[in-house]
């Protein structure tokens, strides 16, 4: 069966081409966001603070036209702050997932293939890590960053990628692991072995590629996992754009609309009502990707 085989499975499930179509979708948001918002989303208008999306007409301060979802109650468009916070969740769920998988990758490789002590103590570390609460130890992880760190535009967004990425790596790690324990044993590796190849050489020639599909799934999965875990810690206030200290994060993002939309959810259900279906749909389509391409593979 050739390697692409696979891929050729899964897409000839339907579901699988809604999930790549609403990634396509969103996707052309976040990089169009620029040219495509009808407004900067960071611009205040106070005398157009809280107004409800425009077609509502009947109430004592209507909608107006140019801003078709109302506005917060700094005065910014709903519009375009959700179209600039696609492009965040993209950015947190690239960059998380990305550091997350390298570490998670390289310790599995180290220790599946060296066994021993270090696998010994190895694992005692993950499953010390693994019995902490994840949400609790991310937000620890934030608030210490939040104090170290320079303000700047880009520093919410550091310290949650450093916090998922500190907490999501052991499941990798593992999987990776326990995958090598019954590869490394077989008689492809033991011939490298033989031939006193490196065990530099047998990791990245024999044994990752081995394991690649893992790792693969491993990351479709984990995407909606920190665009969720975003939302949730925004709705408490320790997301992107979480107050600390009288001050407020100014990066866009779902989790951060969820947190200023809470007061105005009886004036302006959509505040939370639109950030909520595209998180939906984003989460949704990755995760039935993730279901489709690790059916394949058991199926190889």
């Amino acid at each position: 069966m050739n390697a692409m085989s696979p891929w050729k499975r899964t897409l000839r499930r339907r579901a699988v081409w809604f999930s790549l179509l609403v990634m396509a979708v969103l996707g052309s948001v976040a990089v169009l966001a620029p040219w495509i918002s009808p407004h900067d989303p960071y611009r205040q208008e106070i005398a157009q603070h809280g107004l409800p999306p425009s077609w509502v007409q009947e109430t004592g301060r209507p909608g107006v036209a140019e801003y078709p979802l109302g506005t917060d109650r700094f005065g910014r468009d709903i519009l375009s702050r959700l179209i600039y916070g696609t492009r965040t969740a993209f950015f947190l769920a690239l960059a998380g997932v990305s550091l997350a998988a390298l570490i998670g990758t390289v310790v599995g490789l180290i220790t599946g293939y060296a066994g021993g002590r270090l696998d010994t103590s190895a694992v005692l570390f993950m499953d010390m890590i693994q019995s902490l609460p994840g949400i609790m130890f991310v937000v620890i992880i934030v608030l210490i960053l939040r104090t170290r760190l320079t303000p700047s535009w880009l520093h919410g967004m550091v310290t949650l990628v450093v916090g998922f990425a500190a907490v999501s790596w052991v499941s990798l790690a593992r999987l990776i692991r326990i995958n090598l324990l019954q590869i490394k044993s077989q008689l492809f590796v033991e011939a490298a072995i033989s031939i006193g190849a490196a065990p530099r050489r047998i990791m990245l020639r024999h044994l990752l590629p081995n394991v690649s599909h893992v790792v693969l799934v491993w990351i479709i999965n984990a995407i909606p996992a920190i665009i969720l875990l975003e939302a949730v810690l925004g709705y408490i206030g320790v997301g992107v754009t979480g107050a600390v200290d009288g001050g407020e994060f100014t990066v866009v993002s779902w989790g951060g609309m969820f947190f200023s939309g809470r007061s105005a959810l009886s004036s302006n259900p959509l505040m939370l009502i639109i950030p909520s279906l595209c998180l939906l749909l984003m989460s949704m389509s990755f995760i039935l990707l993730a279901d489709a391409l690790e059916g394949a593979y058991r199926q190889q």
